[in-house]
């Protein structure tokens, strides 16, 4: 019944990745904290998350002070009190991307209050989506199916609420087929509402969808594992089709929106690969005119690698791809060696000495999120095949010395380290064309790049590969 191009597929997953790598670019961060939570006149949420992209403060091992949970426990409790009005919390945005930085005893106390307000008033939405987004922020158990009745008591308290429908839908999907029809439900909600309510359409939870951020399945994903004699079928079918037609009034705006991806993807979920084509045809032009006006468009360049990639072009496709990111033109190639390097130890350091090994070469800093979300894996993968002839390299590009020694030492990291410092102008940076990090390049036995982007499960299964390649 359904005819899914698992390629396509492919390139949709690998273009976001891609897309997300790039937008995480060198970070300048300045020596004042800029938004204080110890100032009343702003917005404690917003203060809160600013402090995030302090200096140091990415670190996922990092602890709200005292002070600031008092704040923010004062903050929650008044956007508790509130409840609903329009059918809406005043709970920020993308709480559930956030809670899990809240002290155990700062979210028992808010937990306790919660169910206070919803034991005297069992209409507070407030009150009940943020015990459901607190219930649910650890999925990889499961103790969510058990606590499903109050996200559900959530949307129904919250009836213009598209972000608690997402996320319903993100703890379904997580947690398997058994909960597919409830997945589902949440999914007709989430459309209910985007048609119904009066307020501007926030297209970024339909994109959520799709989102890698989640780790979550997809509706098309979800869809394809679905049997055909499955009484859902039509139902899904149906949500599915909900989504372009979504996308086509964002596009009546934003011709250049990079939405017609997921909108090709779900035209294939369904076997319409001839609109898939058709969406690719219609926004070629548009990205040729973004590339013409500017020859350094990384989203423009990769737009048109994958749309070549999809009309059959794979070298042309290739040629976009490098200059989106040209750290790819060293793939299947031997890396050029460093120019007179030395480690943190003040020791020299050469690619040559680390012939016979597979190495990780990691461009990262402290500040950078995403790097230091991504090093719990490598010392993962480091001491799993470490002793089979595994070894990592880590390039820094922080700017403190200090605060790099520190960090190392605090999560002991066992490998070497260079600090390149100065960001992209870094001699580093310029040799190896480095735009954005993370970026990490798996160099094989011989001194030739596997991949440029070896993150996640995907380190570990090109690692073990490379270890068990025989070599002549």
């Amino acid at each position: 019944m359904k005819q899914i191009s698992v390629h396509f597929t492919f390139l949709v997953v690998v273009f976001c990745l891609m897309a997300i790598g790039l937008n995480w670019t060198f970070a300048d961060v300045g020596d004042e904290l800029g938004k204080s939570l110890m100032e009343d006149p702003i917005d404690v949420w917003d203060a809160f998350l600013g402090t995030l992209n302090h200096l140091g403060l990415s670190d996922p091992h990092w602890e709200i002070e005292a002070k600031v949970q008092e704040k923010l426990i004062t903050y929650f409790k008044a956007k508790i009190d509130v409840g609903v009005s329009d059918g809406l919390t005043s709970l920020p945005l993308l709480l559930p991307r956030y809670v899990h930085r809240f002290p155990e005893e700062m979210l028992q106390e808010l937990r306790s209050y919660a169910k206070s307000v919803l034991e005297t008033d069992p209409n507070n939405g407030a009150a009940a989506k943020f015990l459901a987004i607190e219930a649910f922020r650890e999925v990889d158990t499961q103790k969510p199916i058990e606590k499903y009745p109050l996200l559900e008591k959530a949307m129904v308290l919250v009836p213009n609420d598209v972000e608690i429908c997402f996320f319903a839908f993100a703890m379904c999907t997580r947690l398997g087929n058994q909960m597919n029809e409830n997945a589902l439900v949440s999914l007709e909600r989430l459309f209910d509402r985007l048609r119904e309510t009066s307020y501007p359409i926030p297209y970024r939870w339909v994109q959520n969808l799709y989102s890698l951020d989640w780790n979550s399945a997809t509706p098309s994903e979800v869809y394809e594992q679905i049997d055909v004699n499955d009484p859902l079928i039509e139902r899904w079918k149906a949500v599915l089709n909900e989504i372009p037609i979504i996308f086509e009034r964002e596009w009546a705006q934003k011709p250049d929106s990079f939405v017609f991806y997921i909108t090709a993807y779900v035209h294939e979920t369904l076997g319409d690969d001839a609109a898939a084509r058709a969406v690719f045809k219609k926004v070629q032009p548009v990205f040729e005119k973004r590339l013409a006006e500017n020859p350094n468009d990384g989203a423009a360049l990769g737009a048109l690698a994958s749309i070549h990639e999809k009309f059959g072009n794979p070298e042309l496709a290739r040629e976009y791809k490098v200059r989106a990111n040209p750290t790819l033109a060293f793939e299947e190639k031997v890396l050029p060696d460093f120019s007179s390097a030395i480690d943190l130890d003040g020791e020299p350091i050469l690619l040559t000495d680390y012939r016979g090994k597979v190495v990780l070469l990691d461009f990262w800093a402290v500040w950078c999120v995403p790097c230091v979300a991504e090093i719990p894996n490598i010392k993962a993968v480091y001491e799993k095949y470490h002793s089979k002839g595994f070894e990592v390299i880590g390039v820094s590009f922080d700017t403190n010395e200090t605060v790099l020694r520190e960090f190392i030492k605090e999560n002991q990291l066992p490998w070497r380290q260079i600090f390149a410092g100065e960001k992209q102008s870094s001699s580093v940076a310029q040799k190896y064309r480095i735009r954005g990090i993370p970026a990490q390049f798996l160099i094989s036995r011989e001194g030739k790049v596997i991949s440029v982007d070896a993150r996640g499960n995907r380190l570990d299964k090109l690692v073990a590969a490379e270890i068990e390649r025989k070599t002549d």
